[in-house]
């Protein structure tokens, strides 16, 4: 019984990700496979960069996350293209 008790609180304290193939900046959609410049394009700055490394240590891509209306978007670039689209909500 405790455990399902702190399970559940767990549950409800934890960030809700959603997976996502397009993603709305203002009028116009980032969709995955789109280039790295077209993202930065109609984006802009992201709020925070991240690399990401191969197995071996070399540079794979990079986290782009944006910060909006209380969500934060996290796009993951890999070989110049976007790769997936995830937003976290608190």
């Amino acid at each position: 019984m405790k455990r399902a008790v702190v399970a559940l609180v767990l549950a409800s304290l934890a960030i809700t990700a959603t997976a996502a193939d397009t993603y709305r900046f203002g009028s116009q959609v980032i969709s995955t496979g789109d280039s790295e410049g077209r993202l930065r394009q109609v984006a802009g700055k992201p709020d925070r960069e991240t690399p990401i490394e191969t197995r071996r240590g070399g540079l794979q891509g990079y986290r782009l996350e944006y910060y909006r209306r209380g969500k934060s978007v996290q796009i993951e670039v890999i070989d110049g293209r976007v790769a997936s689209i995830t937003q976290l909500e608190n």
